[in-house]
């Protein structure tokens, strides 16, 4: 029976931990304007641009709300974004912004 229970602790000790930690409109804004306002604004600063790529300007919590799914694939899902990863975006930046994005719709 002390087998099983030192087991079982083990086990739980172990394992990997599931919790969902909730990802705020600021952090999402400070991800937005470090990695994607560059390119998506309505004066881009990145000199390739003279305008936001696709028309998406992503400069207030509500811009990433209405372009969420396309955010998500490019960003999230695939990687693309930003392009050719120029600002270093981290995984746990996209992880945390895919949340926030499913969150959201």
């Amino acid at each position: 029976m002390v087998f099983r229970s030192v087991a079982l602790l083990t086990l739980i000790a172990t394992a990997p931990q599931a919790v969902a930690v909730s990802v705020s409109d600021a952090q999402v804004l400070a991800i937005a304007r470090k990695h994607c306002a560059m390119c998506h604004a309505e004066r881009p600063t990145h000199e390739s641009f003279n305008e936001a790529p696709k028309g998406i300007v992503i400069e207030t919590v509500a811009d990433p709300k209405k372009y969420a799914s396309a955010i998500y694939t490019q960003t999230v899902q695939t990687k693309t974004m930003p392009l050719g990863n120029q600002s270093g975006m981290t995984d746990d930046e996209r992880a945390a912004l895919g949340q926030w994005l499913k969150g959201s719709q």
